[in-house]
C-alpha cells in the first residue's frame, strides 16, 4: 500500500524517488523493484515523521537525512545479495561502491567484511549501536541521533578503533 499522497511532502516524494532511481542504477535493483523502494523510504520517512522537532533544524533537512539513511540501508543490504551484472567484472563492481580502485581482491574484501562484522558484533551494545550509525552516517548526524557531544562520539570512535587494532585489523599506517 503506497502511502496517501496528501501525507507525503513533495519534497520527500522527490528525493524517494531520486535515491530510488540511484539504487536501480547503482546497486543491482531492478526497475520493478523501483516502486517498492520508493515506497520503502517514504513510509520509513512518515514513522519517523513524528520525531521531528522544529528547534533541532529545518525540515527539509531531516526528510534528507531519513531518506538518504535508508538509501544507504538499502543498498548495504544489496551488496549482501548475489548481483549479477552482464559483461562487468566484479573487481568493477568494487571499484564503483568504492569509488576509486579497490587494491583488492573480491575474496580479500568478503574476508576483511568478515573480520569486521565479527569485530563489531563483539563491541559491546553502546558501542555497537555508534558504529553502525557511524557507517551510514557523519559525526553531525550521530551526534543529533544520540544526543551526544561531539567530543563524546569522537571518544567512542576512539573505543571502537582500540577493538578493531587489538583484533589485528588496524591500518598499515596513520591511525588516528
Amino acid at each position: 500500500m503506497t502511502p496517501a499522497a496528501a501525507d507525503v511532502d513533495p519534497f520527500a516524494l522527490q528525493q524517494a524517488e531520486i535515491r530510488a532511481s540511484r539504487l536501480v542504477a547503482t546497486f543491482g535493483f531492478t526497475r520493478t523493484e523501483w516502486d517498492d523502494l520508493r515506497q520503502d523510504m517514504l513510509l520509513d520517512y512518515l514513522n519517523r515523521r513524528p520525531r521531528f522537532h522544529a528547534g533541532r533544524g529545518a525540515h527539509r533537512g531531516f526528510i534528507f537525512g531519513v531518506i538518504r539513511n535508508r538509501s544507504t540501508r538499502l543498498a548495504v543490504q544489496s551488496r549482501r545479495r548475489p548481483v549479477f551484472v552482464s559483461g562487468v567484472s566484479e573487481k568493477v563492481l568494487i571499484d564503483s561502491i568504492c569509488g576509486h580502485p579497490s587494491p583488492y581482491s573480491a575474496a580479500q574484501l568478503l574476508d576483511l567484511q568478515i573480520d569486521v562484522r565479527k569485530v563489531v558484533d563483539s563491541l559491546p551494545e553502546h558501542l555497537r549501536e555508534v558504529a553502525q550509525m557511524l557507517s551510514q552516517m557523519s559525526v553531525d548526524e550521530v551526534r543529533r541521533e544520540t544526543g551526544k557531544s561531539r567530543q563524546r562520539i569522537y571518544q567512542l570512535m576512539g573505543e571502537i578503533r582500540q577493538a578493531f587494532v587489538e583484533a589485528g585489523l588496524a591500518p598499515e599506517r596513520g591511525v588516528r
